[in-house]
């Protein structure tokens, strides 16, 4: 089974592959015939439930916008990607899970990597939103400046303010590109993800990590509908870790990654 990685939308899919599917938190979304997707049967959190849990996490930031920084920041060189920004992801996702009455008695890693994965999407839904409304801004605030007597420079500084309110909420972005949280959706695919998977991917991000830690690509066919490079390693070293950690045995998987355009 082909996934992609680390996108959970498809609009912000790069590369397409030909049977490849998106990944399904459990989220109840708006589904069409061109949108193929894979929601496990394991999920312990129903639907509803995800959604409201999602909403209560968001607000225990002090903004929406914080806790998505805080999801995609980097990892740190000194506490690998489970230092203090990650720890204090999942200690209010462990206070979330044990108050939350109806979730399913069930390992406390399928429901706490279900609900980063349920974030991570409503953190891409934030991107494709403020991405809508800025390009709605550019094409109407001009005449808009015109008809409350707005001069050309008053016009850009009101412009300039408006758009820079969005992206102080936004994810975190490099240039026009957003940086997408894909060490925590790895983390959540290994969990949730069954064995015979495999990931596809596009991101400029991951890939440069990888060939930094001199992880080894090799071409593999019959996999996907053309030749493709492949990296195949264990969860934990994808994600940049020195070691696994003693508490996430379930990042001692392997998995096989293939590369959805020859650029990267």
């Amino acid at each position: 089974m082909l996934i992609y990685f680390p996108e959970l939308h498809e609009e912000l899919i790069s590369e397409k592959v030909e049977g490849a599917l998106l990944f399904d938190p459990g989220v109840d979304r708006d589904q069409s015939k061109d949108t193929l997707v894979f929601r496990p049967e394991n999920l312990p959190v129903e639907p509803e439930l995800c959604k409201r849990m999602i909403a209560d996490f968001v607000s225990y930031g002090e903004s929406m916008g914080k806790m998505f920084k805080m999801l995609a920041m980097p990892a740190s060189n000194e506490k690998d990607q489970f230092g203090e920004r990650s720890s204090a992801i999942e200690n209010e996702l462990n206070a979330l899970i044990s108050s939350t009455p109806e979730v399913k008695e069930t390992g406390t890693e399928l429901v706490q990597n279900q609900v980063v994965l349920a974030l991570v999407y409503a953190y891409e839904e934030k991107q494709l939103e403020l991405a809508e409304i800025e390009n709605g801004l550019n094409e109407k605030w001009s005449g808009f400046g015109e008809s409350i007597g707005l001069d050309e420079d008053d016009q850009a500084d009101q412009h300039a303010m408006a758009i820079g309110g969005l992206i102080s909420h936004s994810p975190v972005q490099v240039g026009e590109r957003v940086v997408l949280p894909w060490q925590k959706v790895l983390e959540g695919f290994a969990v949730l993800l069954p064995e015979n998977s495999v990931l596809v991917t596009s991101d400029a991000d991951a890939v440069a990590m990888w060939r930094d830690l001199e992880l080894e690509f090799h071409e593999k066919e019959n996999i996907l509908p053309e030749k493709a490079t492949f990296v195949k390693d264990y969860a934990w070293k994808l994600m940049g870790l020195s070691r696994l950690p003693e508490d996430k045995p379930w990042l001692d998987r392997k998995f096989l990654v293939a590369l959805a355009t020859s650029k990267l």
